[in-house]
């Protein structure tokens, strides 16, 4: 009889020639399903051709062998079937790239969805769709908002390799229909610095009537980061946006271009006081990543220890301890905090108290209590604090 490893080692090839006969059989029969599609789409009538190009589109990249089916489809006489084979295309990502030049020639179609979905594929293929840049940069003057749009947003997702288009997407800010001017807003982000001559109209369009406008373009200033610091006193003002999701996107823009310390405090501490725990989860990271710059923060910090977020308090226990000795006004809060329903949140503040050092000696008895504590996270951080605290350890670490 064979040794024990031997057999195993048998059944797992066993199992793995077995799986790998299952796959090779489901991509065979994947494949005929495939090309069965692929003959309705070249010899069926006009509803046979339609769903076939429906059903592959369902299907995405795993019918990659329809490429050249659609690509031809894109000349259909119906304006069905070539929006659905454009649509298809798109579905396929980066493998549709071998019908970049079909689909570029498709933005002009004269049917208004076939651009725009030609346009949608083109952005979905990605960067290797660059030769199509000038096609697209014609189509986002197209009298159709829906192939507007679709152009920005391929352009968009092309990224770095379609950075001359910044300059028509700029324009295209001021577009009457507010889903052109979001994608283009949208679009201008990704290209990052690159589209740093932006700004100063990114900045008008954080008035915008829309909210979603509003949100892309205060995304778009925080992904040309600090070259747009033109936009910092916009977007403190955009903090008291009425939509959270504008606020969200103007905080985390005003993080990625940077503040001063001093303003970023100021700017972090109000944002505590947002309505939204999203906004207050995210200013509270912000303050514990300032570490001792953020010492003017304690009162506000210490008040979010009792924020009704588990999240914002961890963060805010998180940003007193990082402070190090400076916050031992927040020593008596942290160890309320130390009875937190969340252990997380009791272990946050159990560190904190650590990096306070000899500052927070006055902890030590609840601190010894909590050696008890049923989470193995919260007893770790525990004994760590204690070993800081009775050692004189005061160096904070963040």
């Amino acid at each position: 009889m064979p040794p024990l490893p031997l057999l195993r080692l048998a059944g797992v090839s066993l199992l793995a020639a077995f799986c790998l006969a299952n796959a090779a059989l489901a991509q065979g029969v994947s494949d005929e399903q495939t090309q069965a599609l692929v003959r309705r789409i070249q010899e069926g009538d006009r509803r046979d051709r339609l769903a076939a190009a429906e059903e592959i589109k369902v299907r995405g990249a795993k019918a990659m062998a329809a490429v050249p089916a659609l690509t031809a489809a894109l000349k259909d006489a119906d304006d069905d079937v070539r929006k659905t084979a454009a649509e298809a295309l798109g579905r396929m990502g980066p493998e549709a790239r071998s019908a970049v030049p079909a689909l570029a020639d498709a933005l002009r179609d004269g049917n208004d969805s076939v651009r725009g979905n030609a346009a949608f594929a083109l952005g979905q293929v990605g960067a290797e769709a660059e030769p199509a840049v000038p096609a697209l940069n014609t189509l986002l003057k197209d009298e159709s908002p829906w192939a507007r749009a679709g152009a920005a947003r391929a352009l968009g997702r092309i990224g770095g390799k379609a950075k001359a288009s910044a300059p028509a997407l700029t324009e295209l800010l001021k577009d009457r229909n507010e889903g052109v001017r979001r994608d283009a807003a949208e679009a201008l982000g990704r290209f990052g610095v690159d589209a740093k001559a932006a700004a100063p109209a990114l900045v008008l369009l954080l008035k915008d009537a829309s909210a979603s406008a509003r949100k892309a373009a205060a995304e778009a200033l925080g992904g040309i980061g600090p070259e747009a610091k033109v936009a910092v006193p916009a977007l403190k003002e955009a903090l008291k946006d009425k939509e959270f999701v504008v606020r969200m996107n103007a905080a985390q823009a005003l993080k990625r271009i940077g503040l001063e310390p001093g303003e970023a405090v100021r700017v972090w501490t109000e944002a505590l006081k947002d309505a939204s725990e999203h906004v207050r989860r995210f200013a509270a990271e912000a303050l514990a990543e300032m570490g001792p710059d953020a010492k003017t923060a304690v009162p506000a910090l210490t008040e979010a220890l009792k924020d009704g977020d588990r999240f914002v308090r961890l963060s805010g226990a998180k940003g007193l301890g990082n402070i190090g000795g400076e916050a031992r006004a927040a020593v008596a809060a942290l160890v309320g905090l130390l009875k937190d329903e969340e252990p997380l949140v009791r272990a946050a503040a159990a560190t904190a108290l650590g990096k306070l050092g000899s500052e927070a000696r006055a902890a030590l008895p609840a601190l010894n209590e909590l050696q008890k504590d049923s989470a193995t996270v919260v007893r770790l951080a525990v004994a760590e604090a204690i070993n800081r605290i009775t050692s004189q350890g005061t160096q904070p670490q963040y």
